[in-house]
């Protein structure tokens, strides 16, 4: 029997990608390793016409199902603080070529899924609710998923405003990583920094975080992050992870909440917090999962892996979904 060919793209020498690679060759799959990234020195030549799809000279005809391991589109950041005029006009030329990158490969991995194949998870729309918090607490808090109070904007007084009402507020960035913290009042008396910059606050809701990793339909796995006490970001200093399990309602409603965002497969972070609510905090498509140890890395990559093969393998979108089962016990 032929053995199924799988794509994975990540960074060049990402190591989760390298264990995810191990995984699908013991469940019986033949993967191939692509280096994501289209710009510098050992760029991936790239070919996209019509019924032909080529990366780095392999023919993706026989290819029928892709995972994407990235945050984002390579894209450099914000331009820096202080550049003298040669220097910006680097870092424009950079950015400019980058637009050139991001239209070529957004182009290669939608023909994919317009081909029928299974793309975890297209480029667009989840890296882009990711990288946007406000946007993604408003597209779930319109669906009736529940998150925070979240406020984001550069004026004082309607910062101040929304502290008052709220209460106790957290701060965290309003694109990409980085760590969440309490206001205190020393922020109350440089509000008017937010007219340089705006930030994204939020309620405060007390409780452990928990990480949700889901594939298809289901949660494969709920760990509870043990955190080292004094960090309102849990993340900021783990300890370790508990194995839980999410009661069937809110299993279900993040699954829901997955599909609502158009995913395969995501990495959420939820508050359970101590009044007994779930709410949600983040959702990341192309999530980095090492941080949670060997043992639960190879649960989460091998239900991704096992969804993959049985869709390559059927083609059924149903019966993948079907042979992805959660992890039961601790």
């Amino acid at each position: 029997m032929t053995r199924p060919k799988l794509a994975l793209f990540a960074d060049r020498g990402s190591r989760q990608l390298a264990i995810l690679a191990d995984v699908v060759r013991e469940e019986g799959g033949d993967p191939f390793v692509f280096d994501i990234q289209l710009g510098g020195l050992s760029a991936p030549r790239v070919l996209l016409q019509e019924q032909q799809a080529y990366w780095d000279g392999v023919d993706f005809s026989a290819i029928h199902a892709v995972h994407i391991r990235c945050a984002a589109l390579n894209t450099p950041p914000t331009v820096p603080a202080l550049l003298h005029g040669a220097a910006y006009a680097e870092f424009r030329s950079q950015y400019l070529r980058e637009q050139e990158y991001q239209a070529t490969t957004q182009s290669f991995f939608h023909r994919l899924a317009a081909l029928g194949k299974l793309v975890i998870n297209p480029l667009g729309g989840a890296y882009i609710d990711h990288d946007t918090k406000a946007q993604l607490y408003m597209k779930l808090g319109a669906q009736g998923f529940p998150v925070p109070r979240t406020l984001m904007t550069n004026d004082p007084q309607k910062a101040l405003t929304f502290v008052r009402d709220v209460g106790e507020v957290v701060a965290k960035p309003a694109v990409g990583i980085g760590a969440t913290r309490k206001l205190n009042e020393w922020d109350l008396t440089r509000l008017d920094e937010l007219q340089a910059s705006p930030v994204l606050l939020q309620e405060y809701v007390s409780g452990p975080t928990l990480r949700v990793h889901i594939v298809a339909d289901q949660v494969v796995l709920a760990l509870r992050v043990i955190s080292e006490a004094g960090y309102v970001d849990s993340r900021s200093a783990p300890k370790h992870f508990e194995w839980m399990q999410l009661p069937e309602g809110e299993a279900q409603r993040i699954v829901r909440a997955n599909r609502a965002l158009g995913l395969h497969f995501a990495a959420w972070d939820v508050l359970e917090s101590n009044d007994g609510r779930y709410v949600y905090l983040d959702c990341n498509p192309g999530p980095f999962i090492l941080w949670i140890g060997p043992e639960h890395t190879r649960v989460v990559l091998r239900a991704l892996a096992g969804y993959m093969l049985t869709f390559a393998r059927t083609g059924s979108l149903e019966e993948a979904a079907t042979a992805v089962q959660p992890r039961h016990s601790s």
